[in-house]
């Protein structure tokens, strides 16, 4: 997932409590270990609690297509944002970045939602949703320690305008500065494969489970 920083940035070294060093170390790895926890979703959903997964192509059916919409919208709030963003060579201030400071969290939380809503068991939910909302909020926090060491003087006043995470107002989305380059550069198609994969098998575990 792109983010403001570079995955390749290092920090400079300071004493870390092991506590301190796993985080880091979850938040460094937050793409696979997020793909892990939704395996196990699917996994427990399937064979622990007997959830009933939706018929994803069967778009008469209204949580199908509230959370396909929900799935979509995410995707296209990432696209938004991964083609606006260059990472470390400026501070994101336009597009997305104008409503929220961090639009790819916000639009994987969108796909999130999305996904909860084509039939996963309630207690599948709650077993994955507290690991993935900590490591999220701690990749949000990390991220921008590290932006305001590298925009000092834009930072703040960024920051104070504009909301971390719940948009405040709504916006038509401006592509101005928006750039498919852009978007392959930060390999955001991966998250359009993901979504893919991921309806793909909700399908064949409904196939399996009727």
């Amino acid at each position: 997932m792109a983010s403001q920083i570079a995955t390749t940035t290092t920090a400079t070294a300071v004493p870390q409590t092991p506590a301190q060093q796993f985080t880091r170390l979850c938040v460094r790895r937050r793409v696979p270990i997020t793909v892990g926890l939704l395996v196990a979703l699917l996994l427990l959903d399937g064979f622990v609690f007997n959830g009933d997964p939706r018929n994803v192509t069967n778009w008469t059916d209204p949580f199908v297509a509230i959370g396909e919409v929900l799935i979509l919208c995410g995707l296209l709030v990432r696209a938004w944002a991964a083609g606006t963003l260059k990472k470390q060579k400026q501070l994101a201030t336009t597009g997305p970045y104008a409503v929220v400071r961090h639009p790819l969290y916000f639009g994987s939380i969108l796909m999130m939602a999305g996904f909860s809503a084509l039939g996963f068991a309630p207690f599948s939910l709650l077993v994955i949703a507290p690991p993935l909302a900590w490591l999220y909020w701690h990749a949000m926090t990390s991220e921008e320690r590290h932006i305001a060491s590298l925009f000092p003087q834009q930072w703040p006043a960024y920051a104070a305008k504009v909301p971390r995470f719940i948009p405040r107002r709504f916006v038509i989305p401006q592509l101005a500065d928006w750039s498919p380059a852009q978007w392959l550069k930060n390999s955001e198609y991966q998250a359009w494969i993901g979504a893919v994969v991921a309806l793909t098998a909700i399908k064949l575990l409904y196939i399996c489970t009727t």
